[in-house]
């Protein structure tokens, strides 16, 4: 069984109007975010919640600018089952993410539970860490490691050189007037 989820990142500024601040329903901000990142697998907090945080605990990950933020977390949270959305809106999911960009220093990030229509936990990603990691073989993002691994290896270019070599020379045989 799949635990549906969306990741959204949102700029904080569009949650200073609520008196909940991050803790508000996502539906609010939904026109505000700058991906719906849809993630077919392991939506709870244990899982996904710990891969965010320590996503944005690696490199620079927890920058202030959200679309950049956004490109480099599809790139490096991708994997088979995952799906980019225009909105929010009739994706059916039991978490939903945000990633309250806007300020490196104090990123946080917010849960709830669709089905429930409950907030789960407005965090820090430290704090994600310490109260939700378990013993599971997390993503190293810290030290490069994407969900879909790398796009190509050097092993891998260096074979599609040569067969691309070899198919050129079989080119210029079969084309080649005497």
């Amino acid at each position: 069984m799949s635990t549906r989820n969306l990741i959204m990142v949102v700029d904080r500024k569009y949650s200073s109007k609520y008196p909940e601040g991050f803790a508000i329903h996502p539906d609010l901000v939904n026109k505000y975010s700058c991906v719906n990142m849809y993630m077919h697998h392991d939506g709870y907090p244990e899982w996904q919640g710990v891969q965010i945080a320590n996503w944005l605990l690696a490199g620079n990950n927890g920058c202030k600018d959200g679309s950049r933020l956004a490109s480099k977390l599809v790139h490096d949270m991708y994997y088979d089952s995952c799906y980019l959305f225009p909105d929010a809106e009739n994706v059916d999911h039991e978490y939903r993410y945000i990633i309250w960009s806007g300020d490196k220093d104090k990123i946080h990030v917010s849960c709830w539970n669709m089905y429930s229509n409950k907030i789960v936990f407005v965090l820090k990603p430290e704090k994600i860490i310490s109260k939700y990691m378990e013993d599971m073989e997390y993503t190293d993002f810290a030290n490069g490691e994407t969900r879909n691994g790398p796009l190509y290896s050097t092993e891998d270019i260096a074979k599609y050189n040569t067969v691309r070599a070899n198919a050129q020379k079989i080119i210029d045989i079969l084309t080649h007037e005497d």
